[in-house]
């Protein structure tokens, strides 16, 4: 199971997507086991669609 500080959440507006690298991301075309620093920069959310900078490490929402 990935750990909370490789996992991510989608900050759109009434998102709550997590990606999490042990599943990646089906929809986008992103392979389990990718890391979220090394998924493209133009990846966008497949909930909500908005881009890769407005995603947080679930670590960071945690302190």
């Amino acid at each position: 199971m990935a750990k909370t500080e490789e996992m991510y959440q989608c900050q759109g507006p009434q998102c709550g997507y997590i990606y999490n690298p042990d599943k990646g991301c089906k929809k986008k075309g992103v392979a389990k086991g990718v890391k979220f620093e090394d998924i493209p920069e133009d990846f966008k959310c497949p909930s909500c669609g908005v881009g890769k900078k407005f995603f947080k490490c679930l670590a960071e929402q945690n302190q």
